[in-house]
């Protein structure tokens, strides 16, 4: 592996572990010296920062510039998402912070050319193709099976189970077969099968829960041929294009 992409990884590595260590401390301080907190971040920063980028060969003074930016960013990212009352916006503030990695390193190696060209390779049949089998197998299958499985729906009994969580298997599930389908792993599709059926058993066994069980399988032998056939479709296109 090059030093170039070694750097990428250093960095990142970096950053994850400066991120959990200043989180873990402001969750242990419960201080309100909330400026203290997030001087000694960036402090942090431009240590580690700095010391990579001169290991790697780059000066001091952009190492000390890249880690006072990538400091305060994920101060301000910590801030800024953290007015959101959006439950997953971590993910959006891990997402600005290692984009800002990412930036730094583009500006150290200047390759930002070929990043480019990179991303730009990154758009061709066979990934889109790829893409658009998820998302079929995710949505659109999801509409179908729904649709199949509406008139059942009033004679189940669903007391008791989590709002919402049926769909969400669902769709991990489907993505999951298809994952499998794609990688030729149908000793895995039988595992998951299996694995489904164990667990749906403990739960709805029983005469007076024959109705759901039955729903249940009905559901799951949708899912699985829905996504098997969509696979192997998109197997077949693959290799067209490949041909």
């Amino acid at each position: 592996m090059r030093d170039v992409q070694v750097l990428l990884l250093v960095l990142i590595l970096a950053h994850m572990g400066l991120d959990y260590l200043s989180s873990a401390w402001r969750a242990k301080a419960r201080s309100p010296r909330g400026r203290w907190l997030d001087l000694t971040t960036v402090v942090a920063y431009v240590c580690v920062f700095g010391a990579i980028l001169v290991l790697f060969g780059h000066g001091a003074l952009f190492g000390v510039l890249a880690g006072v930016a990538v400091g305060v960013c994920w101060v301000l990212a910590r801030w800024l998402i953290g007015q959101l009352s959006w439950k997953f916006a971590f993910v959006l503030r891990y997402a600005v912070n290692i984009a800002v990695v990412c930036v730094v390193w583009m500006i150290a190696e200047g390759n930002w050319l070929s990043v480019g060209a990179s991303a730009k390779a990154l758009i061709n049949p066979h990934n889109l193709v790829v893409v658009l089998g998820y998302v079929i197998v995710l949505r659109p299958s999801s509409l179908l099976i729904g649709a199949i499985l509406n008139p059942w729906l009033a004679s189940v009994d669903t007391q008791g189970t989590l709002k919402s969580a049926g769909a969400l298997i669902g769709y991990l599930e489907r993505a999951l077969i298809l994952t499998f389908v794609l990688l030729a792993q149908w000793q895995a599709i039988g595992f998951l099968l299996t694995a489904k059926s164990i667990l749906r058993f403990n739960d709805i066994k029983g005469v007076e829960q024959r109705a759901l069980s039955e729903y249940v399988l009905l559901g799951t032998l949708l899912s699985f041929s829905t996504s098997i056939a969509i696979g192997l479709a998109v197997t077949k296109l693959l290799s067209v294009l490949a041909g």
